[in-house]
């Protein structure tokens, strides 16, 4: 991530893990293979969940198995275009798979590639990385700010509102039956 960002947004989203993952479902499938999201967080901030949702936009065939790759270092999931979820939080375990020829197989032009504590392994990166970072807010919720050196990469980024639109539910409202799957965010 160079000192220049030229790509930037935030967004606010509430408690519900569900609208961490709704979130990563929408950045999923706006997501081209080639791209690398870098996430950064703490523990328990979302990144996983968020990676599952972003496996559910990319249609990959089980999203349900995502799972925090800590001590396997990278998970392939299959799908059209497969997402590549790898974790740095032991970052000289990272470091060594990559050193020994990971680089070739992890950065795939025809996968997305997802690295959770992706702050350790920066340097690694390649250019064309979007850079999310989770926090929790202080009333409930979560804080998300994306940055990217090349805005024309995340393009979509600039349309991103500050308060993510939508939650869908599964769940039945007992007044007006069943929910509906809202539309994610049209472009302005």
């Amino acid at each position: 991530m160079g000192s220049m960002l030229s790509g930037r947004a935030s967004v606010d989203l509430p408690a519900d893990p569900a609208a961490t993952e709704a979130f990563g479902q929408w950045l999923g499938e706006r997501l081209r293979p080639g791209d690398t999201l870098a996430l950064v967080g703490g523990l328990g901030a979302g990144k996983t969940t968020l990676v599952r949702g972003l496996a559910g936009g990319l249609r990959v065939d089980d999203p349900d198995a995502v799972q925090s790759p800590t001590y396997l270092l990278v998970v392939e999931h299959p799908g059209p275009v497969p997402l590549l979820h790898a974790d740095a939080y032991l970052p000289a375990k990272l470091e060594g798979f990559l050193a020994d020829g990971g680089l070739e197989y992890l950065f795939d032009a025809r996968a997305v590639v997802a690295v959770e504590w992706a702050d350790r392994v920066r340097r690694l990166l390649p250019a064309r990385t979007l850079w999310l970072e989770l926090a929790l807010a202080p009333g409930g919720g979560r804080h998300l700010r994306l940055a990217c050196a090349d805005a024309a990469a995340f393009a979509f980024l600039a349309d991103l509102p500050a308060r993510f639109p939508f939650l869908p539910s599964t769940a039945a409202d007992p007044a007006n039956g069943p929910a509906a799957s809202p539309a994610p965010p049209k472009c302005r």
